[in-house]
């Protein structure tokens, strides 16, 4: 297939280029700089409609991952602004340009869980697909609105949609947070006063998902064609089970534990439930932070 990568020449939208294209397609970068590999380039605004509909005509697929890739860097209405504007004029060009596909780069900010300004405790562990959502502040709404809209399209118009709720990201930008994260976990130090949810994944797992998503096949005559994925590595960047994480947030009022097998199987499993992504997508991560060094960045 002939795929747009939007953000193609971003942190995690050149392992996806790369990923795509050892996959067998086509790939073009669609972004406002120019790729690192050597990958075919259309430049665009994604804020301006018209370019984007120009620069995404042609393709069979768009992996949607242009974005403020958090709150921190803009204030909030830009954040929530050109995420939101940039993921409808992406919807509405695939639409008008009879695009099959969008596989859309979503966060599991989008819950509510992620980035966040209120630690909101969940209705029960692990968290999945069909837990609600509750997004509060500028980035997280923005990752939500997208994934709706995309919803939207696939109900309204029978646009192919998937939706790819990663954690955090292991890119060049957080990896010297994420080695000083290693550091105290192989050593063995947790302190229960910032714990967290404390999931990850590495950039490569990711772009490994985005090619599942183009590759996935929806069941013919399907209403609402329409998925939506937790990704995560297999297990948390602390030293302890997740259980035990757990009660350092929340005390003796953990949240209920919908599958007591999740966590017997594995107690350092993550607080996300990514066994639908294994099911549906047939994607597992391989990476984990006890090879930090042999981790792509």
């Amino acid at each position: 297939m002939r795929v747009a990568v939007t953000g193609g020449s971003g942190a995690i939208g050149r392992y996806v280029c790369d990923e795509l294209t050892h996959g067998g397609h086509n790939v073009v970068s669609v972004d406002r700089v120019p790729p690192r590999g050597n990958y075919p380039f259309i430049e665009v605004d994604l804020l301006k409609r018209e370019e984007t509909l120009g620069a995404l005509n042609g393709f069979d697929a768009v992996v949607h991952l242009a974005a403020i890739p958090d709150p921190y860097s803009d204030p909030p209405e830009v954040v929530i602004g050109e995420n939101t504007v940039s993921t409808f004029n992406v919807l509405e060009a695939v639409r008008e340009n009879g695009v099959q596909r969008v596989v859309y780069g979503c966060s599991d900010s989008s819950t509510g869980f992620g980035i966040h300004n209120v630690a909101l405790k969940p209705l029960y562990l692990p968290v999945d697909e069909q837990h609600p959502l509750w997004p509060h502040e500028s980035y997280s709404l923005s990752k939500h609105f997208g994934e709706r809209m995309a919803q939207t399209y696939a109900k309204a118009y029978r646009i192919e949609a998937i939706s790819l709720r990663y954690q955090f990201v292991l890119v060049e930008r957080s990896r010297r947070g994420a080695a000083e994260q290693v550091r105290r976990a192989r050593e063995g130090i947790f302190d229960p006063k910032t714990a967290w949810f404390g999931g990850y994944i590495s950039v490569r797992d990711v772009a490994r998902a985005c090619l599942a998503g183009v590759d996935y096949r929806f069941e013919a005559g399907r209403d609402e064609p329409f998925e939506a994925f937790f990704l995560s590595a297999r297990n948390t960047l602390y030293p302890v089970p997740t259980l035990e994480v757990a009660e350092a947030i929340w005390g003796d009022d953990i949240p209920a534990v919908n599958d007591t097998g999740y966590y017997e199987n594995d107690p350092y499993a993550s607080m996300y439930d990514i066994r639908k992504a294994g099911r549906v997508l047939g994607w597992v991560p391989r990476d984990e932070w006890q090879d930090f060094e042999q981790l792509e960045f």
